[in-house]
């Protein structure tokens, strides 16, 4: 009897859903996909069915499709109001069309918007907003940047982790490069960033060829690269990954750092999140000026921006994240050292409780892939002033369980 009463309620749930749109991202969705947006104007995303990522709508809902800096195929217009019918037909002004139709003539384009807000200590740095101009006075955030416009450098950047979509993301060959967007650097970011001017300015900065030689060396992924602070792969559609690349989303990571326990610290926070299933908002920054030894022995500040003669970009000694479940309470700060030349434990800003945490299991003590560790939010912002205040948390120890601080 209740395998038959569960029948009938899994066919009334089919039956209800039967009209609803569905849309096979992979088969479904034309080759530049507007953005599609509900009437809360958040955008809609996909989740995985099965081994399916889809995307479906109530059958009578509206939708708004936008292309930002280009247009819609079949209406060419920047957006226009569609309402879903069924199955993966919406109308849009009484005509029929299937999404595929409706896909823009390029890529939707990513812009910034100035200005949104005011950050850091005593609110004297600024909040400029990544995302995408979805009509004359709105404007679609993505994530958020806390910009220090006398050092030229990013305190933290602010974004959305989708738990319950992640799995679903869009993966696609190829990256956008970098965009500057204006009125943020002095200095040609795509130049301090190339492998050769690095090397050049260690000799200068160094005082010695052959040890510049030692602590530029691409071969063993000894460079500063631009280490994304809300990394593409924390969002699920490849308008809001390619949103990402603006040098204002970046600071200069080593490479080594960067693609070693960096790179397994967000693997780890999207598995988190996909576990949980619900959103977590992720701050990340840096903080400090990395200090190497000249011929001398005497420490310098590393400032990339010292390739064209200004004291500007510096390399942050540390990069930090912040891991907040908002529903339940509870987050952490994890802090890397940005520097793979050390040869012993580095000191710590803040007391470390990584053992405390079920789901940092990647190597964190190796000096080469960037040491890091764990603190409390409170224990971070004792050190590090710009955090943003979260409050009072328990402890984003597990899934699903922590602990008050």
């Amino acid at each position: 009897m209740a395998q038959y009463q569960a029948l009938i309620f899994l066919s009334l749930v089919l039956l209800v859903a039967g009209n609803d749109c569905i849309w096979d991202t992979s088969t479904s969705f034309p080759e530049f996909s507007p953005l599609m947006l509900d009437s809360d104007l958040e955008m809609i995303l996909p989740v995985l069915e099965g081994e399916t990522s889809i995307v479906r709508v109530a059958e009578g809902s509206n939708i708004t499709l936008v292309c930002p800096g280009s247009a819609i195929n079949a209406t060419k217009l920047v957006s226009a109001v569609a309402t879903c019918i069924g199955d993966t037909q919406v109308t849009i002004n009484d005509k029929t069309y299937s999404l595929k139709e409706l896909g823009c003539l390029k890529k939707p384009k990513p812009s910034i918007k100035k200005g949104v807000g005011n950050c850091g200590v005593n609110g004297t740095d600024e909040l400029h907003a990544i995302g995408f101009k979805i009509a004359p006075f709105v404007f679609y955030e993505s994530v958020r940047v806390c910009f220090d416009g006398t050092t030229q450098t990013t305190l933290y950047t602010d974004h959305v982790l989708r738990g319950a979509h992640i799995a679903a993301k869009e993966v696609t060959p190829g990256r956008p490069g970098f965009k500057t967007g204006s009125g943020f650097y002095s200095v040609s970011m795509s130049r301090i960033y190339t492998k050769k001017s690095q090397l050049a300015l260690m000799v200068k900065l160094l005082g010695s060829e052959t040890l510049a030689s030692t602590i530029i060396n691409g071969g063993k992924q000894l460079y500063f690269s631009k280490g994304h602070m809300s990394p593409d792969a924390d969002f699920v559609t490849e308008a809001l990954q390619d949103a990402t690349y603006f040098y204002i989303n970046a600071l200069p990571q080593w490479q080594a750092f960067n693609n070693g326990n960096w790179k397994q610290l967000e693997f780890a926070t999207r598995t988190l999140a996909e576990e949980m299933g619900s959103d977590l908002r992720i701050y990340s920054g840096g903080w400090g000026v990395l200090q190497l030894p000249d011929v001398n022995n005497n420490p310098v500040d590393i400032h990339l921006g010292l390739t064209d003669g200004e004291q500007v970009v510096p390399a942050p000694a540390v990069t930090w994240k912040v891991v907040h479940d908002e529903k339940t309470g509870r987050a952490v700060a994890i802090i890397g050292v940005n520097n793979p030349h050390i040869t012993s434990v580095p000191d710590t800003i803040c007391p470390n409780i990584c053992t405390s945490l079920e789901w940092v299991t990647f190597a964190v003590t190796e000096l080469e892939d960037g040491y890091t560790y764990c603190c409390t939010v409170d224990d971070l912002r004792k050190a590090v002033p710009y955090v943003p205040d979260i409050g009072t948390v328990k402890l984003l120890a597990s899934p699903t369980s922590g602990c008050r601080l």
